[in-house]
C-alpha cells in the first residue's frame, strides 16, 4: 500500500488512502459529502441518505487514523461532494461524484505498474481488496471483531451479544490508535523507539 500511495497522483492518492485506512466501500467513498468529514472530532461519517443509501441502509462513523489525517487536511471544503470527478461529456462543468468504475480501473493500472496482480478474474487484487486488507490488519493485531464490524458497517448476527453490544466513541478512537497502518506499529507508538531500542539523543 505504501508503494501504491507513493506512485499514485492526486486526487487518487487520497481516495486510495481513505479506502485503505477506513475499510469503507468504494460506493461509500463516492457519496461522501464535505460535511461528513469531521477533522476536529476525528471522524469520517458514512451516512445512508435517500438515493445514496449504504449497502446495509445504516449510517456509521469511523475514527480517522493518524496516518490518514494529513491526506484529509488538504481536501477542499466546498461541496457538496468530498471527491468530485473532472469535467466529462455528461457533466461538462465537473463537480459530480466520482465513478467507482474509473476508480477501480485506475487502481488496477497502478497495481500492474507496481507488478502486483490485478483483477479478480485472474486472482489478483481490486479496489475492494483495500477493504479486505483493512479488516485483516485490524483482526490480526487483536482489534475485537465487533469493533471492526462496526467500522466496516457489517450487519451483526442475531445473538444477544450482538444485540447488546455498543461501541463508545472513546473506545472506538482508542482501538483505531492500535491499528498499525503504514508503519507496522500501533499509531499510538509510531515514531517511538521500541522497548529494546535505545533512543538516539
Amino acid at each position: 500500500m505504501e508503494q501504491i500511495l507513493k506512485m499514485a497522483s492526486e486526487p487518487r492518492r487520497t481516495q486510495y488512502a481513505v479506502l485503505a485506512f477506513t475499510g469503507m466501500r468504494s460506493g461509500e467513498l463516492q457519496r461522501l459529502r464535505v460535511e461528513d468529514l469531521d477533522l476536529k472530532g476525528n471522524w469520517i461519517h458514512i451516512v445512508s441518505r435517500e438515493g445514496a443509501e449504504t449497502k446495509t441502509g445504516y449510517s456509521r462513523k469511523v475514527p480517522i487514523h493518524p496516518k490518514l489525517k494529513p491526506f484529509l487536511e488538504s481536501l477542499p471544503t466546498t461541496g457538496p461532494w468530498l471527491f468530485v470527478a473532472p469535467p466529462s461529456w455528461k457533466y461538462p462543468e465537473g463537480g459530480h461524484w466520482i465513478s467507482t468504475k474509473h476508480l477501480n480501473e485506475a487502481f488496477s493500472s497502478l497495481l500492474t505498474a507496481t507488478g502486483v496482480p490485478a483483477g479478480r478474474k485472474t486472482g489478483g487484487y481490486s479496489i475492494h481488496s483495500l477493504r479486505n486488507s483493512f479488516e485483516t490488519i485490524c483482526v490480526n493485531v487483536g482489534i475485537p471483531q465487533r469493533v471492526v464490524d462496526t467500522w466496516l458497517g457489517h450487519r451483526f448476527d442475531r445473538s444477544m451479544a450482538s444485540v447488546y453490544y455498543r461501541l463508545s466513541d472513546e473506545d472506538s478512537q482508542k482501538f483505531m490508535l492500535k491499528v498499525p497502518l503504514g508503519t507496522g506499529k500501533p499509531a499510538a507508538n509510531a515514531g517511538r523507539p521500541a522497548p529494546n531500542e535505545r533512543a538516539v539523543s
